[in-house]
C-alpha cells in the first residue's frame, strides 16, 4: 500500500512538475526554501501538508525544475502565502534611470522606488560595515547631474533606512527574513543626517533618538511623518573594561581623550550639554573634533585604545565589551511620510518592527525597553 501511495505521489509530481521544464529553472526566482524556514517546518512536513512528495519539494527547492499550477498553489496554501511569494519570472535585466547624489561610473549600488522614483545608493556606508561584499542590484553606467543609467545584475528593490540606533541594523536583518523579495539595507547616520534623508526622500524611514529632555536642535517629526516608537534604551560614557582611567563624569574631559560624534546626533547634543553643566569649554577637551558617524564606531575606537571615552548607546558597548556608565534614557522612535503608510513596503516594516521574532532577538541585542513597542509616536 505504501509503495502504490508513494507511486502516486511521484506520478504526481511528474505531471505538476517535471513537465513544466526538465532543466533548470534558470529564469524563475524561486524562494520556497526561505519560505518554508520562516513558518518553521521540514520539506517532509511541507510535503505532507501540500500533498506532494518530500522529493518534489526538495527538486523545487534546488531549482532543478519549475513547478505546474497546481503544485504551486498547493505549496502557497500550505505556507499561507501568495505564488508570487514563492515563485516569480526575474525581471529583464533593462538599464534604467534613477536619482543619485554622489557615486562615480562603474559603481556597484542598491535600488529602491520612493514615491514612483527609482533611487540609487552607494553600498558604502552601511551600518553593518561589510558592504564591500553585498551583492548589488546595479552598477552606474553614466551619470548626469544627479542622474544615473544602472545596469542591472539582478533584479528586486530595496527598503532604505537610516539612523545611528544599532537596532535598526537587527530590525533590517529582520524585515528581510520575513518579508518575501524585500531586502532592507540600512545607513549609519546621526539623527541630523537621517532627518536631511528622509526630506530629501532618499530613504524610506528614519530612526532617531531623543532624552526626556530638549536639547538645542533635537530632532522634531517631519511635516506630515507618521512616527512609531522602536524602544527605550539607555545612553551614557564607554570606558574600557574596569574603568582603568576612573572616569566619573563630563567634569573629567579636561585630562582624558574623547571621540566624538558628529554635529547634529544626538550623542553630540547631549554631550555639549554635559560639558555646559560641568563648566568645561569643548576648546579644553583632547579630542573634541575627533568625530566618527555612529556609536558602534564610538565604541570601536575605545575599545581599540584610541579614545578614553565617548558618549553613545549601551548596546554599542556590551557588544564591544566595554563598561559602560549610564547618563540617561533616550527613545527611538521610527519617522516615515504619512502617505507612505499605504505603500506597499509600509506593512512589512510596522509588521517586523512589532513582531515577536524580532522583539525577542532585540531583548539579547541590549538593554532595550520594548513594552512600547510600535506605538505611534
Amino acid at each position: 500500500m505504501c509503495d502504490i501511495l508513494s507511486n502516486r505521489r511521484d506520478s504526481f509530481a511528474a505531471r505538476e512538475v517535471l513537465h513544466v521544464k526538465e532543466e533548470r529553472a534558470g529564469a524563475l526566482r524561486n524562494r520556497l526554501r526561505q519560505q518554508r524556514l520562516a513558518a518553521g517546518l521540514s520539506q517532509q512536513e511541507l510535503a505532507r501538508r501540500a500533498g506532494l512528495s518530500r522529493q518534489t519539494v526538495s527538486g523545487l527547492e534546488a531549482g532543478r525544475y519549475a513547478p505546474g499550477v497546481e503544485a504551486a498553489l498547493r505549496l502557497a496554501r500550505a505556507l499561507a502565502c501568495r505564488v508570487e511569494d514563492l515563485f516569480s519570472l526575474e525581471e529583464a535585466a533593462e538599464p534604467l534611470e534613477a536619482e543619485m547624489p554622489g557615486g562615480r561610473r562603474g559603481e556597484r549600488v542598491v535600488l529602491g522606488r520612493l514615491g514612483g522614483r527609482w533611487i540609487a545608493r552607494r553600498l558604502e556606508g552601511l551600518g553593518d560595515r561589510r558592504w564591500s561584499s553585498v551583492a548589488a542590484h546595479g552598477v552606474v553606467e553614466e551619470r548626469s547631474g544627479r542622474r544615473v543609467r544602472v545596469r542591472r545584475l539582478a533584479a528586486g528593490e530595496a527598503l532604505f533606512l537610516a539612523g545611528c540606533d544599532p537596532a535598526l541594523g537587527l530590525l533590517a536583518s529582520h524585515v528581510a527574513r520575513g518579508a518575501a523579495g524585500l531586502e532592507a539595507f540600512w545607513w549609519e547616520a546621526g539623527n541630523g543626517a537621517a532627518l536631511r534623508e528622509l526630506r530629501a526622500g532618499r530613504v524610506h524611514a528614519a530612526l532617531v533618538h531623543r532624552g526626556s529632555r530638549a536639547e538645542a536642535g533635537a530632532p522634531e517629526p517631519p511635516p506630515g511623518a507618521a512616527g512609531f516608537l522602536l524602544a527605550r534604551w539607555p545612553m551614557g560614557w564607554f570606558v574600557r573594561r574596569g574603568n582603568p582611567s576612573g572616569f566619573r563624569g563630563a567634569g573629567d574631559l579636561v585630562r582624558l581623550r574623547l571621540v566624538n560624534r558628529e554635529r547634529g546626533s544626538g550623542a553630540r547634543a547631549l554631550l555639549d550639554r554635559l560639558l555646559a553643566e560641568a563648566g568645561v569649554a569643548p576648546a579644553q577637551v583632547r579630542g573634541y573634533g575627533d568625530e566618527v558617524a555612529g556609536h558602534w564606531e564610538a565604541a570601536a575606537r575605545v575599545a581599540a585604545g584610541l579614545a578614553d571615552v565617548a558618549l553613545g548607546a549601551a548596546a554599542a558597548a556590551e557588544a564591544w565589551g566595554l563598561d559602560f556608565l549610564p547618563v540617561e534614557e533616550q527613545r527611538s522612535e521610527l519617522w516615515l511620510p504619512r502617505e507612505a503608510l499605504e505603500e506597499p513596503w509600509a506593512e512589512p516594516l510596522l509588521e517586523t518592527l512589532a513582531s515577536g521574532p524580532f522583539l525577542r532577538e532585540l531583548a539579547f541585542f541590549g538593554p532595550y525597553d520594548t513594552r512600547e513597542v510600535g506605538r505611534r509616536a
